[in-house]
């Protein structure tokens, strides 16, 4: 752990001469960031990662959603409590989904124009040394040309694990780069994503917990000893559009200098639902005819040499809260056509050396009876031809034909070895790797956007798979959107999905599973959500409900199963954000309710509250600033029967054994920001050290115990 530390430390001092050398002949120039929209291809802006509130949250699995089953160590496999917050982190390979979370994900990158160099510096670290959680982020872009950026994010998730054979160490990696030329534009990323994780299979017991024979977590006995596994996913993205006739050029202010003010989105989006949910929520979502540079009286944005960089990402996140004036450096009216390039290439590995364990007693043994070494392997390549007629932000629409190769791959057994005992066969049996199947798979999708005398917002996504594997798959997805009063909006949103079931839900073979499901049913999901918000007052409801029909899951024997009949859920949501002079707070509360807990079983009650002061301390002797936050966190989850975690092929699964008592997690945190640093410390479970009391976030896996933890982010614009 400490190699961690020593590679932060020497990354700080390479970046930081690098930088301060470029302060005098770049200090006027801005940085703006943006994602692709995958259903228009235009880009969302959004806001620089210099923001206090909820900085705390370091661990990915509580910005994701606010209640999670999971193994109870970072960097361990996770599922969200709340059902519709699932599909949040796809990355379209199954056995990867419950790690999906840390991953670097093609579709959710950022890109960058800055004239400056931009280096973000994240590290986070808690617990005993030989506990210890610790995670590094690094991000540096910069601008080789005006219209030519390039950059690097890189984070590296790392735990020692509180009990036995608990050790996670996951990476991440990603080059970007963007480049812009009159009306045409190209996007492309190149994603690595490693994880090198040990599996213990839980606790062996849990009257172990609180026994005076085993005070120390790493004495208590686990189900697996020397089982491990490895996956990595390769993602290769690149986009190129071509628009035809005019443009417009980045705004100019005043004094000439360019003006782009990022959007501030108001949640994480998910792949597989439209964008235009955040575009609602942005502030007052104005049509781009009345959006107009900003006036001389605001505050400009690097307008004078001596403006420092601390003061330009101030400034930046000052004009973030003002009603937001967005001239989009892309707009155009006229027609345009595109081309997306999509690789992904996946496998995940698992293996153990002794597997006389009681653990595998319950298990098949199929290919070799005295160690497992399983491999799954998934590669895509797909091409996406698109033509697009846009008119500013009011009105879009898009066609577009895509193709994928799909390759699968999985350990079979050789023929020759269904001729022997299995039992009895040679140590050092082959196990061959079979190309199984692959698929040629085709679709057409539409578009449609339409903004009405900025009220009325209306958007359509809709596809189908002509051959291949998916054929006949459909998604339709529609949300109508109505301005109600100038910061009230009312979306109605419809999901319709028909599916055939994911290709490993049919076939997969391991050294302890087998199925050939060749009698799966279609999967069909309807999902209809109302939802009331209003900026001003910060507040946010929703009501869902969803129709579940070939609802598939891993039965209690870690197998496929389907349900053929309907299952219903409803769920409600509240998001508030209230201040009362220095006082602030945040509740998120999530009710759910299944029609068939035995099958899908969720926590019906969620709820996450954050209670805070916040003081803005002035230095009048050096003129400097501290912004400090001190409060408290809260969440909770009410008792359910979880899905339990199968190591051998690492998905979650149906149990009956263990009900998962009500979850309790209170933390004490305190926030500082002093020029372009953040600093939070906070104290995990204090109500577990007050109440000497063991909560599970999954089935076996025991919580963390309370404990201490920090973290640093420092910024660099020079």
């Amino acid at each position: 752990m400490k190699r961690i530390g020593i590679i932060f430390f020497l990354l700080f001092i390479f970046f930081t001469p690098r930088l301060y050398g470029q302060v005098d002949s770049l200090s006027e120039r801005l940085l703006y960031n943006w994602t692709i929209n995958p259903f228009d291809l235009n880009p969302d802006y959004s806001d620089l990662d210099t923001i206090l509130n909820e900085f705390q949250h370091f661990n990915p699995l509580l910005r994701n959603t606010i209640s999670n089953n999971y193994l109870g160590n970072l960097g361990t496999a996770a599922q969200s409590k709340i059902y519709f917050d699932r599909r949040k982190n796809e990355s379209g390979f199954l056995f990867s989904e419950p790690y999906s979370v840390y991953f670097h994900l093609p579709y959710e990158q950022r890109y960058f124009n800055t004239k400056r160099q931009f280096t973000l510096l994240n590290y986070s670290s808690g617990g005993p040394r030989e506990e210890s959680e610790q995670a590094v982020g690094i991000l540096h872009t910069q601008n080789v040309t005006k219209d030519f950026n390039v950059g690097i994010d890189y984070d590296l998730i790392s735990s020692a694990g509180r009990y036995q054979n608990q050790k996670t160490q996951i990476h991440g990696a990603t080059i970007f780069s963007s480049f812009k030329w009159k009306g045409y534009r190209v996007h492309g990323n190149y994603t690595i994503n490693k994880v090198s994780n040990e599996e213990n299979g839980g606790i062996d017991s849990l009257q172990y917990l609180g026994s005076k024979e085993y005070q120390r977590e790493q004495t208590i006995p686990v189900k697996l000893k020397d089982a491990s596994f490895k996956m990595q996913s390769s993602n290769f993205y690149l986009l190129q559009e071509f628009r035809f006739g005019s443009y417009d050029e980045i705004a100019k202010n005043e004094d000439n200098t360019n003006v782009i003010i990022p959007e501030v989105p108001t949640e994480p989006k998910a792949k597989n639902k439209p964008l235009v949910k955040n575009k609602v929520a942005n502030k007052n979502s104005k049509s781009l005819t009345s959006r107009r540079p900003i006036s001389a009286e605001r505050e400009e944005i690097g307008k004078s040499e001596e403006t420092s960089s601390d003061t330009i990402i101030a400034e930046i996140e000052e004009v973030n809260k003002v009603e937001q004036s967005i001239l989009n450096p892309f707009q155009q009216t006229g027609f345009s056509v595109s081309h997306e390039l999509i690789f992904n290439k996946d496998y995940r590995k698992y293996s153990d050396s002794n597997i006389d364990e009681d653990f595998y007693s319950n298990l098949d043994t199929l290919i070799n009876s005295s160690k497992t070494m399983d491999a799954v392997f998934q590669n895509r390549f797909g091409n996406r031809l698109s033509a697009h007629y846009r008119y500013i932000d009011l009105f879009s629409v898009r066609f577009s034909y895509y193709n994928e190769q799909m390759d699968y791959e999985y350990n079979i057994i050789p023929d020759t070895l269904f001729k022997f005992d299995l039992d009895n066969q040679p140590k050092d049996t082959v196990i061959s790797r079979y190309l199984l199947r692959d698929y040629s798979n085709n679709n057409l999708s539409f578009y449609f956007h339409s903004f009405l005398f900025k009220r009325i917002l209306i958007e359509a996504y809709s596809e189908y798979y002509l051959n291949g594997y998916k054929r006949a798959d459909s998604h339709l997805n529609l949300l109508l959107g109505l301005r109600l009063f100038e910061e009230t909006w009312i979306d109605f949103k419809g999901e319709y999905r028909n599916q055939r079931p994911n290709y490993f839900y049919e076939h997969f073979m391991s050294n302890h599973f087998q199925w050939d499901n060749k009698n799966l049913i279609r999967q069909e999901e309807w999902d209809g959500d109302v939802i009331i918000r209003n900026d001003n007052y910060r507040f946010e409801f929703s009501a869902g409900y969803s129709q579940i029909t070939g609802h598939i899951f891993l039965d209690t024997s870690a197998k496929v199963h389907q349900y053929g009949k309907q299952i219903n859920i409803f769920s409600a949501r509240l998001k508030k954000q209230f201040t009362l002079g220095p006082f602030h707070s945040t509740t998120r509360f999530v009710y759910q309710k299944s029609t068939n807990d035995s099958l899908l079983s969720l926590p019906e009650n969620n709820l996450y509250q954050s209670l805070y002061y916040e003081k803005l301390f002035h230095f009048s002797s050096t003129g400097g600033e501290l912004k400090m936050q001190a409060g408290l966190d809260y969440h909770y989850s009410s008792n359910y029967m979880a899905d339990a975690y199968m190591p051998v092929t690492g998905l979650f699964y149906r149990q009956y054994d263990q009900n998962i008592d009500d979850y309790h997690c209170l933390d004490i945190f305190i926030n500082f920001a002093i020029k372009r640093a953040r600093l939070y410390l906070i104290y995990n479970y204090l109500n577990s050290a007050l109440n000497d009391s063991y909560y599970f976030t999954a089935p076996s896996y025991p919580a963390p115990p309370a404990v201490f933890k920090f973290g640093v982010s420092w910024t660099f614009y020079d």
